[in-house]
């Protein structure tokens, strides 16, 4: 069983269905997760710092994006990256997220699994744990 080190994702969500199911299954994964409803608490989390990666919706009482480019630009960015969810009817919705500095865009609806392993890649990443399609050969 490969041993997972203790991560904290702030999650801003506003949407109380999503939030949940998203708490529950980043916990179950083994994540610590803060889970705010607004970009200002989730902006006041990240500049406490300790935050591994932020998990954010485009669609809060501020765009997601602004909140996205200002972390950045303060040099505030988790470690892991910020990831942006942003609606599946909203075509531009990735461009614009990836254009923000997002690290990885996940749009709504989502399989929770999904999110999950993309989490799980991006806080691998930044620790420098080697993924299985990234070995070099043996020997």
């Amino acid at each position: 069983m490969d041993v997972v080190e203790p991560s904290t994702v702030v999650l801003a969500e506003d949407e109380p269905m999503i939030g949940r199911i998203l708490e529950f299954k980043l916990r179950m994964e083994g994540h610590t997760l803060l889970w705010v409803r607004s970009a200002s608490e989730a902006e006041s989390l990240v500049r406490r710092g300790g935050v591994d990666l932020l998990l954010c919706d485009v669609t809060l009482e501020e765009d997601g994006r602004d909140l996205c480019r200002r972390l950045i630009q303060a040099g505030l960015e988790p470690p892991a990256g910020i990831v942006l969810m942003p609606e599946q009817r909203d075509q531009l919705g990735p461009q614009r997220a990836l254009a923000a500095g997002a690290r990885e865009v996940i749009s709504k609806p989502f399989k929770p699994t999904v999110v999950a392993a993309t989490i799980r890649r991006l806080l691998d990443d930044a620790r420098g744990v080697p993924r299985e399609d990234q070995a070099g050969p043996l020997g």
